[in-house]
């Protein structure tokens, strides 16, 4: 039986500036069954990332480049539609790195099964898949993050920097959250009670606000962004803080090579430790991960919000629309 499937393909590297709609295109092919690929599964949610920025060039990273003209990768959830397979039957709900596309067969090595709950399937996307994965393992394996600690989070309005706001909280701590929407300042303050939020883009002098708005300054700095937020952060750090460097959203989509940061002596003088990390590193370290979100979720605790484009169609826009902050919580594509 012959399958056809619709995908997401880059029509050329983009090693500077913002992507745009015409550097993608929507192609589609034929796929056929066979003894190797007997799994066919159709996607229903396509997860956006930041990460997927960093593939879009020929330079060297921890992902290699997307092939011009083929199909893009990403995550998503989709359902088994015929198999041949004994570890998967149709109608499994399954995890994959088979997105931007609607429809693909394999042999199943890459798939994970997904059980069956009272939560929407998507959150395996958000707040039980990698975002929440990445705030968990960001703030407790590298940040050490304990009790009534104060907190500065970055791209805060974001997937993970919204988990990252909500753990925080639940242990006590004091969070301050930068963002860059007035829309998102409130969702952040009067739905996830932060501390404190703001609009980064309305602050003149970043290192001035931040003294004022925690004079005692931060024993954590979650950073998504890097870029200049990170060289002001480390000027407020406490004496020991910690910097977790999670993204760096600020300088994926620059037009000029941006400049070091000019502060490294204060990483020294207040002995600060500064860890990167990358959640693909942790794929199988899933607990206790995936009990305490789903204890979290079920309880309220965890609250999750989702910009959503529908149609494989859209997907590029999705993307582009998420370098430029426009999303809300978590970007999806809904097939």
């Amino acid at each position: 039986m012959t399958i056809k499937s619709k995908y997401v393909a880059l029509k050329n590297y983009i090693p500077l500036g913002l992507p745009k709609e015409i550097d993608f295109e929507i192609k589609s092919r034929v796929l056929e069954l066979n003894d190797e690929n007997n799994i066919h599964v159709k996607n229903s949610w396509i997860s956006v990332d930041p990460y997927m920025r960093a593939r879009m060039t020929e330079r060297k990273n921890y992902k290699p480049p997307f092939n011009i003209g083929e199909e893009m990768e990403g995550y998503a959830i989709g359902t088994v539609e015929q198999s041949a397979s004994r570890s998967f039957n149709k109608g499994d709900l399954v995890f994959n790195n088979n997105g931007m596309r609607d429809n693909f067969i394999c042999n199943g090595k890459d798939l994970k099964k997904i059980n069956s709950s009272n939560l929407p399937i998507q959150s395996y996307l958000g707040p039980l898949g990698m975002t929440g994965h990445t705030a968990y393992i960001g703030l407790f394996k590298y940040g050490k993050l304990r009790e009534k600690q104060t907190v500065l989070v970055s791209s805060a309005g974001g997937s993970v920097g919204s988990t990252v706001c909500q753990i925080a909280k639940m242990l006590g701590c004091k969070v301050i959250a930068s963002t860059g929407s007035d829309e998102k300042v409130e969702w952040l303050k009067e739905e996830l009670k932060v501390d404190h939020a703001f609009n980064y883009k309305k602050i003149d002098n970043l290192v001035l606000h931040l003294k004022e708005t925690c004079p005692e300054g931060f024993d954590l700095y979650f950073d998504n962004v890097g870029g200049d937020f990170l060289e002001a952060a480390i000027f407020r750090m406490k004496n020991f803080g910690r910097i977790v460097i999670c993204g760096r959203i600020s300088q994926m989509n620059v037009t000029s090579t941006p400049t070091g940061l000019k502060n490294m002596a204060h990483v020294l003088v207040k002995r600060l430790t500064v860890k990167g990390f990358l959640i693909f590193d942790h794929e199988n370290d899933n607990e206790p991960f995936e009990s305490d979100m789903k204890k979290w979720l079920t309880e309220g605790k965890i609250k999750f919000k989702e910009t959503i484009y529908e149609g494989i169609e859209k997907a590029p826009k999705a993307f582009i629309d998420l370098l430029n902050g426009k999303n809300i919580g978590k970007m999806l594509v809904k097939i």
